[in-house]
C-alpha cells in the first residue's frame, strides 16, 4: 500500500464537535469584548487552562489520541505555517509584533521547508524536526510572556488588538492547538514514529 492509498484518520466526532464549539465560544468571547473586560491575569489563565485542557484531551488514551497518533508527523508540523498571515499585521506594542511576528515568520518558514524537504525517517532528520519544534514552543511560550510583560507594564500600545476579533482567535484557540501540537510532535518524535 503506497503512502497516497493510505486512509486518511478521521477525527472523533465529539472531539469535531467540542472543537466547534471551543472556536464558537473563542469568537463570541473575541466580539463582545470580553477578554478586554477581564481584569490581569483572567486572559493568561485561560490560554493556560486550554492548553492544559487540549494537552489531556490529546495524551490521554482515546479516539482522539489514536487519531492524533494516525495523523503524519510532516501534517502536524505544516500547522505553524499559518503564523505567516498573523504575523504581518503589525498593530500591536512592537516589542510584541517583533518577537511574536518574526518568531511566528521563522517558525513557519522552517515548517515549510520541513515539510517540502523531507520526513523524519532517520535520526538526523528527526533531529532538525527537534530543532523546529523546539523553536516553535519557545517562540509560543516567548510570545505569551511578552504579551504579559506588556500587559503589566501598561505599555501602549498594548496587545489589546489580540485580546478582540479577528486576532482574539489566536492567544484563545490556536496558541492552545499548536503548544499541544508541538508536544504531540516532540512525543512521536522521542518514540522515532
Amino acid at each position: 500500500m503506497t503512502a497516497s492509498t493510505l486512509p486518511a484518520p478521521r477525527l472523533p466526532g465529539a472531539a469535531a464537535w467540542a472543537a466547534a464549539v471551543w472556536l464558537i465560544l473563542a469568537i463570541a468571547a473575541g466580539a463582545t469584548g470580553f477578554f478586554l473586560r477581564l481584569p490581569f491575569p483572567g486572559p493568561q489563565l485561560i490560554i493556560l487552562g486550554l492548553v492544559v485542557l487540549t494537552l489531556v484531551a490529546g495524551l490521554v488514551p482515546s479516539r482522539l489520541s489514536a487519531w492524533i497518533e494516525a495523523i503524519p508527523l510532516r501534517v502536524l508540523v505544516g500547522v505553524g505555517i499559518a503564523f505567516l498571515a498573523l504575523a504581518a499585521q503589525g498593530q500591536m506594542n512592537q516589542a510584541f509584533a517583533d518577537r511574536a511576528g518574526w518568531g511566528d515568520i521563522a517558525t513557519a518558514t522552517l515548517a515549510i521547508a520541513l515539510v517540502v524537504t523531507w520526513a523524519p525517517i532517520t535520526p538526523a532528520r528527526r533531529v532538525w524536526y527537534h530543532a523546529w519544534n523546539a523553536f516553535g514552543f519557545l517562540d509560543l511560550v516567548v510570545a505569551v510572556g511578552t504579551a504579559t510583560a506588556v500587559t503589566l507594564t501598561g505599555a501602549t500600545p498594548g496587545v489589546e488588538r489580540v485580546l478582540t476579533l479577528p486576532l482574539s482567535i489566536v492567544p484563545t484557540f490556536f496558541v492552545p492547538l499548536f503548544l499541544a501540537n508541538h508536544v504531540f510532535i516532540f512525543r512521536r518524535l522521542v518514540r522515532g514514529s
